[in-house]
């Protein structure tokens, strides 16, 4: 559909004034997958999100959701991209409870200076997406990023206990509350999460806190792969609890600062003491029999190692970027077969070994085509999924980047004609393009 977007432009400005903006550089800044929108508007409060959609929704012009656009590469390249709405004015800590370990955050405020406020009263949000100093909120819920600590926190939709949202007819709405338990029902935030904007507009969401940790240390393992897998499966057998548990390897250690080798086991032990202690005596003593090199690592050591791994895939150091979700078990075997398959080619690699998430990327985009559907194969033998994270927006209209269609397609199908009749929210970039 061709929109008039001077008549468009001059109905906005009406009702959001100064927040409309239409010069060139503005816009160019603000292309998606090489899709550059005709209008940028940055509403003051959800009044006017309500009112910018209302407008964007009748005049049937497509609405591209904007937090820091540190997750625009996600998806498939939109059908139509006329209008971006920035949440960068929806910026506060409305709440932080933090005798009851909750806090409710407007969309726009970035991650990191949310943690510095939570940090004053000893608590944080137990998310790590990458970039936080520009990820936002509503980005990081609605892309449903999550960083390696999921594997003692939860991920973001355990996390998320309310939120409020603007649909595509500006109608307001919300889900859940600010208490950890609520009403029972279906839990609409769960349904918003990772929905990348096609559904609503998130402007606020609850989230459950954390208390900081008394201490923290990383402990890291170098030697094979095999060994590495044989490593994790003695420390999942055991008692301790780590926070995160994640292979690197090649370029990749050597970024985070560590000593070259075939597999490098990064393990997050963070909470008091005594329990931080007992992680670096047991897992040093379980690597040695498994003839592992160890190393412990505090202070900014530590920090540039999960900062390294945070980052992957969202650095912009490789032109394609895989994500492979797989059962905790297969993790190192997917990221075995994946190495074979790729070798003699250039291949970095994150696996989360305590989520069931490989991270690949490639210097090599032309190979992307050969290489997704054997990586979606592959996934599928483990009954998993692989996901085309980031590619050049050419090679993105070549596959669909969620891969195969899911079972539950019609489902959301559904779901998203009841929710964005008209098709306005980021058309064509969520599974099987809708």
């Amino acid at each position: 559909m061709t929109i008039d977007a001077d008549r468009l432009a001059n109905r906005l400005e009406g009702a959001l004034g100064s927040a409309v903006q239409r010069d060139p550089a503005t816009l160019r800044a603000h292309a998606v997958d090489g899709l550059v929108p005709h209008i940028r508007c940055a509403p003051e409060d959800t009044s006017q999100l309500s009112a910018a959609l209302r407008i964007c929704g009748e005049s049937g012009a497509a609405v591209i959701p904007w937090g820091g656009g540190t997750a625009m590469h996600w998806g498939n390249p939109p059908t139509h991209a006329d209008v971006v709405v920035s949440l960068e004015r929806l910026n506060r800590l409305v709440e932080h409870d933090d005798a009851n370990l909750t806090a409710t955050v407007q969309a726009g405020m970035s991650v990191a200076p949310l943690q510095d406020l939570l940090a004053a009263r000893r608590q944080f949000l137990a998310i790590d997406p990458p970039d936080p100093r520009h990820s936002t909120i509503g980005g990081t819920v609605a892309a449903n990023i999550n960083g390696p600590r999921r594997l003692a926190y939860g991920g973001v939709r355990d996390l998320v206990i309310g939120m409020k949202m603007v649909l595509a007819s500006g109608e307001p709405i919300k889900a859940g509350g600010k208490v950890v338990k609520n009403v029972a029902g279906y839990d609409m935030c769960k349904l918003f999460v990772g929905s990348l904007g096609t559904l609503g507009i998130i402007t606020e969401v609850t989230f459950k806190m954390a208390p900081l940790p008394e201490t923290f240390g990383t402990i890291v393992a170098r030697g094979s792969l095999a060994q590495a897998a044989h490593l994790i499966d003695a420390l999942f057998a055991s008692a301790l609890t780590p926070a995160a548990v994640t292979v690197v390897g090649g370029d990749v250690a050597t970024a985070a600062g560590l000593e070259a080798a075939e597999a490098s086991l990064a393990i997050w032990a963070e909470g008091f003491e005594e329990a931080v202690a007992r992680h670096v005596r047991d897992i040093q003593t379980m690597a040695g029999q498994l003839g592992l090199a160890t190393e412990m690592l505090d202070g900014v050591a530590h920090h540039r190692v999960w900062e390294t791994v945070r980052d992957f895939g969202a650095d912009g150091a490789s032109p394609a970027v895989f994500r492979v979700s797989v059962p905790l078990a297969a993790v190192t075997g997917v990221l075995a077969v994946a190495l074979g398959v790729t070798a003699g080619r250039p291949l970095r690699y994150v696996a989360h070994a305590g989520t069931g998430t490989v991270w690949l990327a490639l210097d090599d985009p032309g190979l992307v085509a050969a290489w997704f559907p054997r990586l979606v194969a592959l996934a599928q033998e483990y009954h998993g999924h692989a996901v085309l994270v980031a590619a050049p927006p050419a090679v993105k209209q070549t596959v669909d980047v969620w891969g195969p269609p899911p079972q539950a397609l019609a489902l959301m199908q559904e779901l998203k004609r009841q929710f964005d009749p008209r098709g306005v929210l980021n058309p064509g970039r969520f599974v099987a393009r809708i």
